[in-house]
C-alpha cells in the first residue's frame, strides 16, 4: 500500500507534525510512506525526525487566489503522478489546497481531524470534508459525535487515538513542590483560570510553586497578572522548551485548565512520566485520558474553586500523589505507539477493500 500524508509543515515542532511523523514512522514498516510539506524545503534539516525510507517532498504555498489555484493544480499533479493509495490529510484546514486532487484523483481521501468539531464545525474545510473525504480520522468518541451531529459525513468516521511515543524508564519522584503546565499561551489554554486556582492553593501551601512553559500573544498578560498578585517567585512563565521530558522529571502534579482541546498529548505525557493530572473537563478529551478519582482529577470546566482544591488534595496528600501517579503510568499503556500504530493499519486495510 502506498500512502501520501499532506500537513502543512512536517518540519515543525507543534503537536499535530509531531503525531504525524509517529504514524508515518510506525506505518513505514509496512507500507510506502511519502510525507508532503505545503512549504519550502528549509535550508537545514530541522523536526522530528523521520526514518530514512519515509521520502519527503515540498510544494510551497502562495498567497491570493492566483496562489490558491497553482497550488492546487501542482498538489493534484502531485497526487496523479504518485498514484497513491491513501491520502492522509494532517490537519483538515489543508483540505483546501487538495479540491482539484479530491475531486479529479482516483484515491482515497481521508481528513485527520486534530482539533474539536464542536468549536470548528462552522468552518468551511469541515464542511468540505464532511462532504467529499471517504473517511475521517477523529481523536475522541466525543469528537466522533460532534462530527455525526454536525457535518453528518458522507464517509466513516473512525475515532484513533494519539500516540505515545515512549513510555519513559524513570518516572518523576514527585517529591518537588512544583505544578507544571505546558501549551500556547492563547485563550483556548486559559492560564489565567490556572493562576487563580493556584493563588487560592499557594495560600494553604505556600511552599509549593507553578510553572508554566509556553508563547504566546497572552504573555504579557500573564506575566503582568503574576506581578499584580506578587507571586513572581511562586509563578514562572517561562518559553517552551524542545526537552519537555526533563519538566515532567521535577514536577509532582500536572495541570490543564483548556476551554476546549482536540487530544491533549500534554496530559498523557504527564502520566507516562507517573505524574497525577488536574484538569477542567473541557470537551474534548480530558475525560477519556483521565480515570476520575484514580489517576487524576477532573473537575468542571470554569470552575476556579474545583481546580484549587484538586490541586490542594494532591499538594496534602503525598501518598494520594504517589498512587494516582502508579495508576496513570498503567493506564497510559493504551496509548502506546505499537498499539495507536495497528489501529492505523486496520483502518486502512478496511478503507482500501471499499
Amino acid at each position: 500500500m502506498k500512502l501520501l500524508f499532506v500537513i502543512q509543515d512536517s518540519h515543525g515542532w507543534a503537536g499535530t507534525e509531531r503525531v504525524t511523523n509517529l504514524i508515518a514512522n510506525g506505518l513505514s514498516d509496512r507500507y510506502e510512506i511519502e510525507v508532503l510539506s505545503l512549504s519550502e524545503r528549509p535550508s537545514c534539516e530541522k523536526g522530528y525526525l523521520y526514518k530514512a525510507s519515509i521520502v519527503r517532498s515540498y510544494i510551497p504555498i502562495h498567497q491570493g487566489v492566483l496562489g490558491l489555484f497553482s497550488i492546487n493544480t501542482k498538489t493534484a499533479r502531485h497526487i496523479s503522478r504518485g498514484a497513491y493509495d491513501v491520502v492522509v490529510i494532517s490537519g483538515v484546514g489543508e483540505i483546501k489546497f487538495l479540491l482539484v486532487a479530491i475531486l479529479f484523483c482516483r484515491t482515497k481521501f481521508v481528513a485527520w481531524e486534530h482539533f474539536n468539531a464542536a468549536y470548528t464545525h462552522r468552518r468551511v474545510n469541515r464542511k468540505v470534508a464532511a462532504r467529499f473525504c471517504d473517511a475521517i480520522v477523529v481523536l475522541t468518541r466525543a469528537d466522533a459525535d460532534d462530527w455525526q451531529l454536525y457535518l453528518h459525513p458522507r464517509g466513516h468516521i473512525v475515532r484513533i487515538p494519539n500516540p505515545l511515543a515512549t513510555i519513559p524508564r524513570q518516572p518523576s519522584l514527585l517529591t518537588t513542590t512544583r505544578v507544571l503546565a505546558l501549551g500556547r499561551l492563547e485563550e483556548q489554554k486559559r492560564f489565567d483560570l490556572l493562576i487563580d486556582a493556584f493563588v487560592l492553593m499557594h495560600a494553604k501551601y505556600p511552599d509549593w510553586t507553578l510553572r508554566i512553559r509556553g508563547t504566546g500573544s497572552k504573555e504579557a498578560e500573564l506575566k503582568n497578572r503574576v506581578k499584580e498578585l506578587g507571586l513572581e517567585n511562586a509563578i514562572e512563565i517561562l518559553p517552551a522548551v524542545e526537552d519537555v521530558a526533563s519538566e515532567y522529571q521535577v514536577a509532582s502534579i500536572y495541570a490543564l485548565s483548556s476551554k476546549f482541546e482536540g487530544f491533549p498529548m500534554t496530559l498523557i505525557e504527564a502520566m507516562a512520566f507517573g505524574i497525577p493530572c488536574v484538569s477542567f473537563d473541557c470537551p474534548n478529551g480530558p475525560s477519556e485520558i483521565i480515570a476520575q478519582g484514580e489517576d487524576g482529577f477532573l473537575v468542571p470546566y470554569g470552575d476556579v474553586t474545583a481546580l484549587a482544591g484538586a490541586l490542594a488534595k494532591l499538594a496534602q496528600e503525598p501518598t494520594l500523589r504517589m498512587q494516582m501517579g502508579r495508576k496513570a503510568r498503567e493506564h497510559i499503556k493504551r496509548f502506546d505507539q505499537e498499539h495507536v500504530s495497528a489501529l492505523w493499519e486496520d483502518f486502512l486495510a478496511k478503507l482500501c477493500q471499499e
